[in-house]
């Protein structure tokens, strides 16, 4: 024991004085960016020298009296370039297994975060045939902070791609970066660093949004004060309170299941929809809906179904007080099986009881599935409904909801420890979950990109980002939408220098807000990239957009930039174009492609004022294209409100 002990008691007074070290991204396996000067930085002893060896070249600098310590090594070639070695003191690292190639932050909420395993269906020959060293990734850990932090938690350290190590990177991520290493030859680096359902501010140091005091006031009086280190017990006995208070319920919710219940003290609510547009922002918990429809004499004793959206997260669903199902995945469609004897003529209720985790919660729009079917009849349920919160699950942050969605709390944890990283750019896939404040988002994503680009001092740091792909309701006329208004918010920042963007319109899922088609977007993205950053002469990056329009009596002729070969319509007619007059009440347009310009009529718009095109949450129809396959950015020619 004697001869044990001793050897194990010096081990843990060498581990805790020492202090040689670096951030944990440097490490194995990494990629540094080639052609230019790189960052290299750590801890060590307060005053005491660190020296470097890279490239067969040497290196010195001093740690300051805190222990900081940084230098830049010299730009080197794309390829193989050896191991690191690090010095101070007594003590040294070593990063082994270096390749030099371009390097690209990977971030935003969970379309950029979603993996090639969620997508096996889609891409399982290219998961099983993975194999190229030259492209790497590494996978930041989830992780608030109320301060800027120094290090970056992982949750995957740098890794080559092979047929298990892709199952845990992007997808947007690998496409884009197998693209481009396909048309630079060199290595590409990925680092992933994003979060599902998260929102643009959260994403925004602090400085950055000083133009929106709803949000720095919100950080400076309630989330400086969280202690983040003790969440987790928090969020324990929080969620203990709520389950007791649930428990606490039963009894009620049994009433609420009757169909003689009285529910006129209900607050009333429009379905379907989120509990957050109906005044409940920060709402999580447990809430009963319930709704009367009637049913003809035809549709009863017959075999039927019970159509739902999507239901953020839980529901339990009863007819006449017959449970019929309970799902639990906040993005699935319901369908539920009516037994015959359930379902009466004249009046009948369904009651949901719909238990919220995080984010958003209620129904999703999406009234095209959300009736009752029987005899081959349909009964629609979109319209009035009674709305009772049940219990309400307490957050850390003092009522203002969800940690993550907090002012500048991910950028902290997950972007701060980054910047000082010498990187090529970012590309980013985000704005579902602002998609309710299209109007701020005008202003809100130039200053993210502009906060990012002044940490990095990088006034020029490329930024590439993804357009809002289709998702929700499909309209048969033309409907106003918040996706829709984001869209254009995302075109607008397109003013900025050294931008661009990927529209993906035409492969999303009008019931799944993660589309599978995640190659597409990748060589999209890429296609940005050789475009701003490679400088590839010739390169069509972009689709049609709309330069100008000009009112020719009747018609409408609108001009394209962005045509490369050529308009074409993927089909005989082109859809998705809408006309409005004076009373601001849009209608398809008929259109036809002229001289590669666009003609837009409609024989009952006498005096066209406004045109709009794929202006919806899902225009998937919309098939204007340039020959080289680049779909057309949404677009509207009247600046009337939106939210």
């Amino acid at each position: 024991m004697k001869k044990l002990f001793f050897p194990f008691m010096l081990l843990i007074t060498a581990q805790l004085s020492a202090q040689l070290k670096l951030p944990s991204f440097f490490a194995d396996n990494m990629v540094l960016q080639r052609d230019t000067y790189n960052h290299v930085w750590g801890w060590a002893q307060p005053d005491k020298k660190v020296s470097l060896s890279f490239g067969g070249k040497q290196y010195q600098t001093y740690a300051d009296r805190n222990g900081n310590w940084s230098l830049f090594v010299d730009p080197m070639k794309a390829g193989k370039v050896g191991s690191m070695q690090i010095q101070s003191e007594n003590e040294q690292l070593q990063i082994k297994n270096i390749l030099c190639g371009e390097v690209w932050v990977c971030s935003g909420q969970s379309n950029m975060e979603w993996t090639m395993s969620l997508c096996n269906q889609t891409y399982r020959k290219e998961i099983s045939s993975a194999s190229n060293d030259n492209i790497r990734f590494l996978v930041a850990e989830r992780a608030v902070a109320v301060q800027p932090k120094t290090d970056l938690k992982l949750s995957r350290s740098w890794s080559s791609i092979d047929s298990n190590s892709i199952k845990d990177c992007s997808a947007v991520a690998y496409w884009y970066a197998k693209t481009l290493q396909q048309q630079l030859n060199v290595p590409i680096g990925l680092v992933v660093s994003s979060w599902g359902g998260t929102q643009a501010q959260a994403w925004t140091s602090i400085e950055g949004l000083h133009d929106f005091p709803h949000y720095t006031s919100v950080f400076h009086e309630k989330i400086i004060k969280v202690d983040v280190g003790g969440i987790q017990e928090t969020k324990n006995k929080l969620k203990q309170q709520y389950e007791n208070e649930v428990l606490n319920s039963h009894a009620n919710g049994k009433q609420y299941l009757l169909s003689s219940y009285d529910d006129s003290q209900w607050e009333t609510a429009h379905l379907p929809g989120e509990w957050e547009e109906a005044g409940y922002p920060n709402l999580d918990g447990l809430a009963y809906y319930r709704l009367e429809f009637e049913l003809p004499a035809s549709m009863v004793g017959k075999p039927a179904t019970l159509n739902l959206p999507a239901i953020d997260d839980k529901d339990s669903t009863y007819i006449n007080g017959i449970f019929l199902g309970t799902t639990n995945q906040w993005d699935a469609l319901r369908t539920y099986t009516i037994p015959s004897s359930v379902l009466h003529e004249g009046k009948n209720v369904l009651v949901m009881k719909i238990e919220d985790f995080g984010g958003g919660g209620g129904l999703a729009n999406q009234e095209n599935h959300f009736n009752i079917m029987a005899n081959g009849q349909s009964i629609a349920l979109s319209g009035k409904a009674k709305f009772k919160v049940e219990a309400i699950m307490k957050d850390v942050t003092g009522g203002v909801g969800a940690i993550e969605q907090q002012p500048s709390v991910i950028y902290n944890a997950m972007i701060a420890p980054l910047e000082p990283l010498t990187v090529k750019g970012v590309i980013w896939y985000q704005g579902e979950s602002n998609a309710d404040r299209p109007t701020e988002y005008r202003k809100l994503f130039p200053a993210m990109i502009n906060d990012w680009r002044n940490h990095w001092q990088q006034h020029s740091l490329p930024f590439l980002f993804v357009q809002l792909s289709s998702f929700g309701p499909l309209h048969y006329y033309p409907a106003e939408s918040d996706w829709a208004a984001l869209r254009e918010a995302q075109t607008m920042t397109l003013s900025l220098p050294k931008t661009g963007m990927a529209v993906t319109i035409d492969i999303g899922e009008y019931d799944n807000i993660h589309p599978q088609k995640k190659k597409e977007v990748g060589e999209r993205l890429a296609a940005q990239a050789m475009n701003i950053c490679y400088e590839q002469k010739g390169l069509v990056a972009n689709g049609p957009q709309m330069k100008k329009y000009v009112i020719k009596g009747k018609e409408v002729e609108i001009v394209f930039d962005h045509i490369g070969k050529g308009l074409i319509a993927k089909g005989k007619v082109l859809y998705h174009f809408a006309i409005a007059g004076d009373d601001r009440k849009f209608v398809w347009a008929d259109a036809r492609i002229v001289n590669n310009k666009i003609i837009l009529s409609n024989k009952n718009v006498k005096h066209p004022v406004a045109v709009r095109y794929a202006w919806a949450d899902s225009p998937l129809n919309a098939n204007l294209y340039n020959v080289e396959g680049f779909p057309a950015v949404p677009f509207r020619t009247d600046d009337w409100p939106v939210k």
